[in-house]
């Protein structure tokens, strides 16, 4: 089903479940905001989605996901992750250059070259990023603490999101901390 949708539809699907992650539900300006569009074109997007009944949508207050809808949010993230994963690996393209171009052509490779993708990776369990790439089946992807829920003692994978300041990125470069390396938390 998934090819089913469109790219907007499957960039929203993906935008609201990182908006729905705690639970709660997804707004439309900041959907808006995270897509880059109009509120109105969100909300034309949203209407679209729940005639599919993928989301249930309760004007001024949110979106939340059907369960159907879930499954293909994660599915929609997983096939970005693994297609990072790809250009990064098999194209030598930096973690933020594959964000940057995954979504150009991620919407359009069938559910087979997804899988022959993954599998020619040697089955990825994270992107570049250092995020969990879920499995086919899954209808969530394991949430990874924040470094503020982390105490004396705790070790943990690095995971950052692309959206993270090129300044801090390279200042983390510098400390060696990067997407992927385990840190120990001292103190």
């Amino acid at each position: 089903m998934i090819a089913d949708l469109s790219k907007s539809e499957r960039e929203a699907l993906k935008a609201i479940y990182r908006h729905t992650k705690n639970g709660s539900e997804a707004h439309t300006g900041d959907l808006a905001e995270t897509l880059g569009v109009t509120p109105g074109t969100v909300t034309a997007t949203v209407k679209r989605l729940a005639d599919r009944e993928l989301v249930d949508h309760r004007p001024y207050h949110g979106v939340s996901f059907t369960d159907e809808g879930r499954r293909q949010a994660v599915a929609a993230i997983r096939r970005h992750r693994i297609v990072e994963r790809f250009l990064a690996d098999q194209l030598a393209y930096s973690w933020s250059e594959a964000d940057r171009l995954a979504p150009t052509f991620e919407h359009e490779l069938p559910d087979e070259v997804e899988e022959r993708m993954f599998q020619v990776l040697g089955r990825p369990t994270t992107c570049p990023h250092g995020f969990p790439i879920p499995g086919r089946e899954q209808d969530t992807i394991p949430e990874m603490p924040t470094l503020y829920d982390l105490e004396t003692g705790d070790v943990a994978d690095v995971a950052l999101p692309s959206s993270t300041d090129p300044e801090i990125v390279s200042f983390l470069a510098d400390l060696g901390v990067r997407p992927g390396v385990q840190v120990e938390v001292r103190e």
